[in-house]
């Protein structure tokens, strides 16, 4: 009897398998962007050049005429209820913050040098449909970074840029991390609010918040009802980013989209 040609088919559960093992790998790329630890390996760059990038630049003036953030001096009022003081204490506790919740999750001590690769990517992934809002709507189309300006010059060009990463990093860790954690902990665990529920109210006033820190008496912006438009929408999209992607990738996208503001 003549044997029969061709290739043999693969069995059918092996192509179930592979499709799994695609799917799984898919999850866990999503599961650890998550992940407390992950977030600050992946923020650490960022931290890095922007506290270093004002010592180099400042370090001979005294702190108080350091350029700042409004979330950073939300920050050191917070923190100057308890008597501590610095320049570098919102870096120091959003590190601290870090790795408290990573502790608290009783997680291993392993990062994926991989995931932090696609995190870069997703990041500038995310920051296109800002830029996108920025560009197209007539009304905000001189908008720039989603943080405030620093005089003209060489010296605040730098400092432009460097407040560019500092939003990114500072503005997220008050409005996102603590100030949407903050209320679904009071609509959900107090109030007894259905999630659902809890979560867009928690991203409308976030984001509210988030676009009213920018003016006077607390940032350094004069009222401007197109501008606060913008920040409120961008506040609302980067809420999104963190309830469905998390910290590492909401800072990864306001850091990006602000430093691409900046140099357009």
């Amino acid at each position: 009897m003549a044997k029969r040609s061709g290739k043999r088919r693969p069995p059918a559960t092996q192509v179930r398998r592979t499709g799994t093992k695609a799917a799984a790998l898919s999850n866990r790329y999503w599961d650890i962007t998550h992940r407390p630890l992950q977030c600050l390996v992946f923020l650490l760059p960022m931290i890095f050049a922007y506290e270093v990038g004002m010592i180099l630049i400042h370090g001979r003036l005294p702190e108080n005429e350091w350029p700042t953030l409004a979330a950073q001096q939300i920050l050191k009022w917070f923190f100057s209820l308890f008597g501590a003081t610095g320049y570098f204490l919102p870096g120091a506790a959003l590190i601290a913050v870090l790795l408290a919740w990573h502790l608290a999750s009783r997680q291993p001590w392993k990062f994926s040098g991989q995931s932090l690769i696609g995190m870069a990517g997703e990041s500038i992934a995310l920051a296109i449909p800002l830029l996108f809002l920025n560009h197209w709507l007539p009304a905000l189309r001189s908008m720039a970074p989603l943080q405030g300006a620093a005089p003209v010059g060489l010296t605040g060009q730098v400092d432009n840029l460097l407040l560019s990463v500092g939003a990114g990093l500072y503005e997220e860790l008050v409005f996102r991390l603590i100030v949407i954690s903050l209320l679904m902990m009071l609509f959900i665990d107090v109030l007894r609010i259905r999630e659902v529920w809890a979560v867009a109210v928690a991203v409308i006033l976030s984001s509210l918040l988030f676009s009213a820190h920018h003016y006077q008496p607390i940032g350094a912006d004069a009222w401007s009802a197109p501008e606060f438009a913008f920040r409120t929408a961008a506040g609302a999209y980067l809420a999104a980013v963190f309830v469905l992607r998390g910290f590492g990738l909401a800072v990864g996208c306001h850091v990006i989209y602000d430093v691409m503001a900046f140099l357009m």
